[in-house]
């Protein structure tokens, strides 16, 4: 990956697209100045890198691990390759939040992200059992999409606002998840489409589970960056309570729900919500999801 390494990192550039930020849609967020929002951005851009590092490491290399026994040779050789990049991807976003705050990365990947040790533990359960646990592929496709948008928008951003290490790589990584959403639905066809109606059910439940507790609305960690805005920027406290308070309310939110899973941010998944009759009671979580005329993945 093309960074220079050798140059510190611009703290007075933004680290992450603002449209992608949680509090940019809150009424509160328009009373912030620009020095908080432009910290506000760096510190979640800094969470962000935390966020895909944790999902590659723990969660997706283990359940493409778990998928290459059964997988043919086409496949396999696709799965390692899709592994490899993964592995790459995780040693940028790491070397990124390093230099970003190294006193906070010194010896961890995570600052920010703060887990609970069930939700890990689950978790973890999940991404290495991919066969019995189906919902790990649909997170993988959803997920991955995310990604890829995230690295767009950051990449519209002007040039001499964004932070050239963080351009750089965005730049690559999108280049990389546009073929792993190919070998996500290569995934989803092979250890899913065939599944008992039973299984498919339990999946969908479980994926509207999780998605809704850990992907859409804004987590524990959210409001951590808040804390250490205000610890930076003291004159915000009075303005706390409001800005928790919207947060809260965000998964009610056209906009930011639209941001966040829509047919323009993660159109491959809504094609196989679509697909899948099970998934049509995703409409009930997503509001930017409407289901299309439905074709069954037997």
């Amino acid at each position: 990956m093309l960074i220079d390494w050798s140059t510190p990192i611009d703290h007075s550039r933004w680290f992450f697209c603002e449209t992608l930020t949680p509090l940019a849609y809150t009424r509160v967020y328009r009373e912030l100045g620009a020095d908080h929002r432009l910290r506000y951005n760096q510190l979640t851009g800094m969470l962000s890198n935390e966020l895909i590092l944790l999902l590659e490491t723990e969660f997706l290399s283990a359940s493409l691990n778990a998928v290459q026994h059964d997988a043919d040779d086409e496949l396999r050789a696709a799965v390692m390759s899709f592994a490899e990049d993964e592995r790459r991807h995780a040693a940028t976003w790491r070397r990124l939040n390093q230099l970003s705050a190294p006193e906070w990365y010194g010896a961890a990947d995570r600052f920010l992200c703060r887990p609970t040790r069930l939700t890990q533990v689950v978790s973890r359960i999940v991404a290495r059992h991919p066969l019995a646990c189906p919902v790990m592929f649909w997170i993988q496709l959803s997920q991955e999409e995310r990604s890829i948008d995230i690295s767009r928008r950051c990449l519209r951003v002007p040039a001499d606002r964004m932070e050239p290490h963080y351009a750089a790589a965005y730049r690559e990584h999108v280049r990389d998840e546009v073929r792993h959403v190919r070998i996500d639905a290569i995934l989803l066809e092979r250890f899913y489409a065939r599944r008992s109606a039973a299984v498919k059910r339990i999946t969908a439940a479980a994926f509207r589970a999780i998605l809704g507790s850990a992907f859409l609305r804004p987590a524990r960690s959210t409001i951590r960056i808040v804390r250490l805005l205000v610890s930076e920027f003291p004159e915000l406290r009075p303005l706390v309570p409001r800005i928790t308070d919207e947060l809260r309310g965000l998964e009610h939110d056209d906009d930011y729900q639209r941001m966040m899973y829509s047919r323009e941010t993660t159109p491959a998944t809504f094609e196989w919500f679509d697909r899948c009759e099970e998934f049509r009671s995703v409409s009930r979580l997503l509001r930017a999801y409407t289901p299309r005329t439905c074709r069954s993945a037997s």
